[in-house]
């Protein structure tokens, strides 16, 4: 399975619990959301991707970097989509101690920076 599909996949038992539930939110049929997921995301039109990454809030744009990701890695992002709210707060409080040891930015500033990037991604096109 590719990376863009398991974090769609992830995000939508994280935020909605059921593809049904998602796929009535999102506007799309069940069936073609099953789809996706069973088949790829690679399959599926763009109009569709870019609707369910909206839905889910996955930037398409950013989420490039993880294709370079190790299985750790990856196994590491599955597994915190599955922590409850606690559990996110614990393993991003702990991130940011070490950050913060190790001289890197924080978490809300890595954030920052993304929402700043992306708010002048999304100038430059409108720009262009």
């Amino acid at each position: 399975m590719d990376l863009l599909t398991m974090a769609i996949k992830n995000e939508i038992r994280t935020q909605y619990k059921s593809v049904r539930k998602f796929s009535m939110a999102v506007g799309i049929p069940q069936s073609t959301i099953v789809s996706a997921l069973h088949n790829g995301i690679g399959g599926t039109s763009y109009s569709t991707v870019l609707k369910i990454c909206r839905k889910l809030s996955i930037n398409l744009y950013e989420y490039s970097p993880l294709y370079n990701t190790s299985h750790k890695g990856m196994s590491l992002i599955s597994a915190y989509s599955q922590l409850d709210e606690k559990g996110r707060y614990v393993i991003d409080t702990l991130m940011n101690i070490e950050l913060e040891r190790c001289g890197g930015l924080s978490y809300e500033e890595l954030a920052k920076e993304e929402e700043d990037g992306t708010a002048e991604d999304a100038e430059n096109g409108q720009n262009a």
